[in-house]
């Protein structure tokens, strides 16, 4: 079994160390020890040995593996694996890079790190096992299913490009997830208030694509438009529309330093109808346009 892709359509032979599987015999195979895994189990209940401690999971769950870890299922269930390569996410990257703590990284690396953390040698175990609701779970199927269907039919000249944007997707909604969760833990010390801006925030994390306001925003949870943008500021010292923005251009950041989407592909990703504001809001947030930017480092 090849863990790779192998380009057929476009760039013929190129291979892209990324691919996706419904197979789980393929974590079983030596070549399976050169990849980070991401395994999205979607339903039931699931007994497996991680690492040699024994393991039940009920429910909808993402493992994220890195290449030491080794898992044995006692029985086989509904899941799906993807696997990639650290350098995809950075060409600098490799294995020993992302575990040696004496490494210096730029700052663009050290951005970069932050999708991969959770595949990291000392990585705790709350962030190799992430529990999903039924949303984020038919969001990471929806997701997957885009990425493999450019793997597999590579009909674009831009598929590498696209579906790397696509794993990074993926592992942002992971990193969001992590975060969720260790907000979960605590949530019993938020006040109700504070809760309200912290299921905003999940919201906008997961709709930042979508049109968003105030107002639709206020229904959505129930309550009234001064509550949630005092609460939210409180929460976060900024406005929703602040945060929003942030977030969106954090993400576009990421796709124009590590990707070739156009101008235009990129403003859809996000949630931006017109390129012109886009730019004009990205220069005015990081003293760069979006061109100048991607230069930097290109």
């Amino acid at each position: 079994m090849i863990l790779n892709t192998i380009g057929f359509n476009y760039y013929k032979d190129y291979i892209f160390p990324v691919s996706v599987t419904d197979d789980l015999n393929a974590l079983m195979i030596e070549d399976a020890q050169e990849y980070y895994k991401i395994l999205h189990i979607k339903s039931g209940i699931c007994s497996f040995n991680l690492n040699g401690k024994e393991y039940v999971i009920i429910g909808a769950h993402i493992l994220n593996l890195n290449e030491q870890d080794r898992i044995c299922f006692h029985e086989m269930i509904p899941a799906r694996v993807i696997f990639f390569r650290p350098e995809i996410i950075n060409a600098g990257f490799s294995f020993c890079t992302l575990n040696d703590p004496d490494i210096r990284l730029t700052g663009a690396e050290l951005q970069d790190m932050f999708y991969l953390d959770s595949y990291k040698h000392n990585a705790s175990e709350d962030k190799k096992i992430i529990p999903l609701s039924t949303i984020d779970s038919t969001g990471m199927d929806n997701i997957t299913d885009n990425l493999n269907s450019l793997l597999t039919k590579q009909n674009t000249k831009f598929w590498p490009c696209l579906s790397r944007s696509y794993l990074y997707e993926i592992l942002f909604s992971l990193a969001r997830m992590e975060e969720t969760n260790d907000n979960d833990i605590s949530m019993a010390n938020y006040s109700e208030h504070s809760k309200l801006a912290v299921d905003v925030i999940y919201y906008l994390q997961k709709r930042f694509r979508e049109k968003i306001s105030i107002k639709s925003l206020a229904e959505e949870f129930h309550t009234n438009r001064t509550t949630l943008h005092v609460e939210f500021k409180k929460h976060t010292g900024l406005s929703v529309n602040q945060y929003l923005l942030q977030l969106r251009i954090k993400i576009a950041a990421k796709l124009l330093r590590d990707t070739g989407l156009t101008l235009k592909e990129i403003c859809e990703r996000i949630g931006f109808n017109d390129i012109s504001y886009f730019s004009k809001v990205f220069k005015r947030m990081l003293k760069y346009t979006p061109s100048e930017y991607r230069h930097i480092y290109h």
